[in-house]
């Protein structure tokens, strides 16, 4: 129901939904979960490769030999879309034990839940080499074309993104 002018009506909103992910690491057969997240359905396999980049368990794409949903009969067919396999090209699984956590997983930068700031330098991902020389305009104008690109979020208003863009501006992901 809405009120407008001293008078309610009957309004249809658009709900954003959200659905949890588990993130699995697979290596000769071995078979790890990293984590769970809750994400609107879509980019999960964008999610789960930025999710272990930004985690320090991969450094480069190279490391990644392939990225499915989950197959296995034993899950049910309804959740199979809600486990990422993320196919390692490496010879033995990271360590694992810094990604423990005993509270909340978000689909966020990697900031959240880290115990203090020393944490966010101790994560062993070197620094970006240097890129190419981005205009202010382009910048500037980079948020009105991501939200361009986000109908869900025109018409709920409840989701965020992020996107990547080349040095002319151009939406690349």
């Amino acid at each position: 129901m809405a009120v407008e002018d001293g008078e309610a009506r009957a309004r249809f909103d658009h709900v954003a939904t959200e659905e949890p992910l588990e993130i699995r690491l697979v290596l000769r057969g071995q078979t790890r979960t990293v984590a769970v997240t809750m994400r609107t359905p879509g980019a999960d396999f964008e999610l789960a490769a930025g999710f272990l980049y930004g985690e320090g368990v991969i450094k480069d794409r190279d490391e990644v030999r392939g990225i499915t949903y989950c197959v296995d009969r034993s899950v049910e067919a309804e959740q199979r879309y809600n486990i990422v396999n993320v196919e390692l090209s490496r010879d033995a699984l990271p360590d694992l034990a810094p990604l423990e956590r005993h509270f909340l997983t978000t689909s966020a930068c990697g900031v959240c839940g880290k115990a203090n700031l020393e944490a966010l330098r101790l994560r062993g991902v070197p620094p970006l080499s240097d890129g190419p020389s981005v205009s202010p305009a382009i910048i500037t104008a980079l948020p009105d074309r991501l939200r361009s690109e986000q109908g869900i979020f025109q018409s709920t208003g409840g989701l965020h993104a992020a996107a990547l863009f080349d040095e002319t501006g151009q939406l690349l992901a």
